[in-house]
């Protein structure tokens, strides 16, 4: 393990000389950007290995500990007294699952007595037990603390005091706290000006730790870093009443400059409330969730789509209507961007009017989009629900007035599609997608045939108004 690392490095150095160059002759800059590389770019980084080739590796590496994620990892406090005994003052890290069974609880907690020293605790699986030893031992600051991952048992939702790491952790990076409720949040928060990371699962939705969406925007907006942001409520209050914010929001938006990525899966009424006060101008690659119907009574979501300006122009829709629930996908045609809505509800019609009423509030967002793409899974489908969901359908199609060309990625679909689309005659099915140039199917083309029939009325309309469609199959599978 040792030798094939040395000799990946070694060869990994030899390409960024010329001539008869040796690695000696790379500045220790060169090197420390070298040892960044590798450890990017390998499975498991075998730090311990490196600093063993020679004394000025050794030297490099020592000298950038944080960068180089050099943590020596310890599940125990006697682990903790070995890598205080053997490495030099380099960060530690703790990772420990507390439910196993050969976990020594009190160990692995008391090992937080070094508070001084840890630069990266993970925790999973607290119970009421180990929350009171562990709340006891950090009330202090952690100074060089820099990734926190605290997990309660998943049947638990866990209380932190506000005193926590005495209410600040400047160094921190990455929060991820699972079933815990920290009513001191948005003031650890606004202790941690270089947090990219903050991910909080089974956030409550009620009661201590809770953080309204206004609240929340207003603690965030110091977090100028800030790449990832997961925001999951407890799946234990999901069909809880929520209060929403009911104060309209401020015309100036919490700006999260370097967000890229967020996820937000709760009740509309918070999440809707939440990005109408927050602006995501890099945002590529956006989730909101819904846990219960979304009313779309103003067009938040949409307006918060349209301000990060990947999404200022979209060249493709995905609906994809499952049984259980809906996804809605818009694909940015200035670059890989992708922004997706889901709704946690089932019944085709119901499924199409939703999202019939997402498209109705900001007509920009199809206003550009020339690829629609279509799918679902409801393959025993009754007559009358396809009934009840042609008057949305033959809605929500007549919004998409540019789309040439329609991608259809299920049999099941392109059966429902030509039930809707069968009793358009004449200059009525002109109405329906005018720009429409081609169908494509995206499955075995043995059904292209049965397509044909099935689309056989509408596409000799189409001929007949001077707008033919062709159909192709896209490709096999």
């Amino acid at each position: 393990m040792k030798l094939s690392f040395v000799q990946r490095l070694l060869s990994t150095a030899d390409d960024c000389c010329s001539g008869h160059s040796t690695i000696d002759t790379l500045s220790d800059d060169v090197l420390l950007c070298i040892f960044f590389f590798c450890r990017l770019n390998l499975s498991m980084w075998p730090w311990r290995h490196l600093v063993h080739v020679c004394r000025r590796w050794r030297r490099i590496a020592f000298g950038c500990p944080h960068y180089l994620k050099l943590y020596p990892s310890c599940h125990s406090k006697k682990k903790v007294q070995t890598a205080l005994d053997i490495w030099p003052a380099l960060p530690l890290g703790i990772l420990a699952t507390l439910n196993k069974i050969d976990a020594h609880v009190d160990n692995i907690v008391s090992a937080l007595e070094h508070r001084g020293r840890f630069a990266k605790v993970h925790l999973l699986n607290f119970n009421h037990y180990e929350i009171e030893r562990f709340i006891a031992l950090t009330q202090e600051p952690f100074p060089d603390l820099r990734s926190l991952h605290l997990t309660a048992d998943e049947k638990m939702m866990l209380v932190i005091p506000d005193t926590f790491l005495g209410g600040s952790a400047p160094l921190l990076q990455r929060i991820h706290l699972n079933g815990i409720r920290l009513p001191g949040l948005p003031k650890l928060l606004a202790s941690t000006s270089d947090l990219v990371d903050l991910r909080i699962e089974r956030f409550p939705i009620t009661g201590e730790g809770h953080i309204s969406p206004d609240a929340m925007a207003t603690c965030l907006s110091v977090l100028t870093k800030l790449r990832s942001l997961t925001i999951n409520f407890s799946f234990l209050q999901w069909r809880s009443p929520h209060p929403t914010d009911q104060r309209p929001p401020s015309s100036a938006h919490t700006v999260l400059p370097a967000l890229t990525y967020l996820f937000l899966y709760g009740p509309h009424g918070y999440l809707e409330d939440f990005v109408a006060r927050v602006d995501a101008p890099l945002l590529d690659d956006g989730h909101l969730a819904f846990t219960d119907e979304p009313t779309f009574a103003t067009p938040r979501v949409p307006q918060f789509i349209r301000r990060a300006k990947i999404f200022h122009k979209l060249d493709g829709v995905a609906l994809c209507f499952h049984e259980d629930r809906l996804d809605v996908s818009f694909h940015s045609s200035i670059g890989p961007a992708e922004f997706h809505l889901s709704s946690e509800h089932s019944g085709l019609p119901i499924q199409v009017v939703i999202t019939e009423q997402i498209f109705a509030q900001w007509p920009p967002l199809v206003s550009h989009v020339e690829l629609l793409t279509l799918d679902d899974d409801y393959y025993s489908l009754e007559e009358e629900a396809l009934r009840e969901a042609t008057t949305p359908w033959l809605v929500l199609l007549r919004r998409f007035t540019v789309v040439r060309t329609l991608r259809i990625l299920e049999r099941a679909t392109m059966f429902h599609l030509a039930h809707i689309l069968w009793d358009l005659e004449g200059e009525r099915a002109t109405e329906v997608l005018p720009a429409l140039r081609t169908i494509e199917l995206i499955y075995s083309p043995r059904y292209q045939s049965e397509a044909l029939h099935l689309l056989r009325p509408f596409l000799a309309a189409r001929e007949e108004w001077g707008q033919p469609v062709v159909i192709n199959v896209g490709y096999t599978f």
